[in-house]
């Protein structure tokens, strides 16, 4: 199966600014990994907010808002 993400909106807190391109592309990496959770197409799907600790890596912080996306899609379609 096929996963294809149109856009992500990441609204991420003060001080990742420089660290926002680099956490985008592993979240898209991220959600790409994983077996996609529904057949279908989702239009839009909200997260959050989400509590982030901006010591952790760049790669944790985006396997946890993967996480939440995973989790959000499953709701949406009743799982």
């Amino acid at each position: 199966m096929t996963t294809e993400i149109g856009q992500i909106h990441l609204h991420l807190p003060a001080g990742l600014e420089r660290r926002a391109g680099r956490i985008g592309r592993l979240l898209g990496e991220s959600l790409a990994q994983g077996e996609a959770p529904v057949a279908g197409r989702i239009d839009h799907v909200a997260v959050g907010p989400l509590r982030i600790d901006t010591r952790q890596s760049d790669r944790i912080i985006a396997e946890q808002i993967a996480g939440s996306v995973r989790t959000a899609i499953g709701r949406r379609q009743g799982g």
